[in-house]
């Protein structure tokens, strides 16, 4: 069933396991549909690109990125997409430290989509990038996706496909959502 906010603009997450086309794809949407982008935190954080984060610091950048998408919904003509979300940092959060982070449902409820991207097969290396197995990331995907039907919150599985086809398909879902 399509989801209508008249309150406000409409909120998309890109949310999977990593080497999964989350960032290239939310910078082709917002292309698409003219919508702003805010783009994954971790990516320019010197805490986590050194590799010195913990819990604590999760923590901070769920608080953060929760700001951040508060002020951009303000501000935002059209719509907001983003690279990653409070899943992302909830489910790291769990696997280095088996403890969930505070807050990081009620961030998840402020979005009115998110969009599951299913892991590439090809490995793309990455300084942040931990799981070179596709096994590992295919396992690490499967709770992603349990993770969101247990949440009740409206979502889409984004298969493996060529970019163009990826893109096409979630404006695809995006339109049929928010009837745009």
């Amino acid at each position: 069933m399509p989801i209508r906010r008249l309150n406000r603009v409409p909120v998309v997450v890109l949310t999977g396991v990593e080497n999964a086309g989350k960032t290239t794809l939310a910078l082709a949407i917002a292309d698409a549909l003219g919508w702003d982008c805010l783009l994954e935190a971790a990516r320019s954080d010197e805490v986590v690109r050194q590799g010195h984060e913990d819990h604590a610091h999760l923590t901070a950048m769920l608080t953060r990125f929760d700001e951040a998408l508060h002020t951009r919904v303000q501000t935002a003509q059209h719509g907001v997409i983003c690279d990653t979300g409070a899943l992302v940092l909830d489910i790291w959060a769990q696997k280095l430290w088996d403890k969930p982070i505070e807050g990081a449902q009620s961030v998840m409820q402020k979005v009115d989509l998110h969009l599951l991207c299913h892991t590439l097969p090809v490995w793309e290396p990455d300084p942040l990038r931990t799981l070179p197995e596709v096994d590992d990331r295919l396992a690490l995907q499967s709770e992603y996706q349990q993770r969101l039907v247990q949440s009740g919150q409206p979502f889409e599985a984004l298969p493996v496909a060529p970019t163009m086809e990826r893109l096409d398909t979630a404006v695809a879902f995006i339109q049929h959502h928010f009837n745009a």
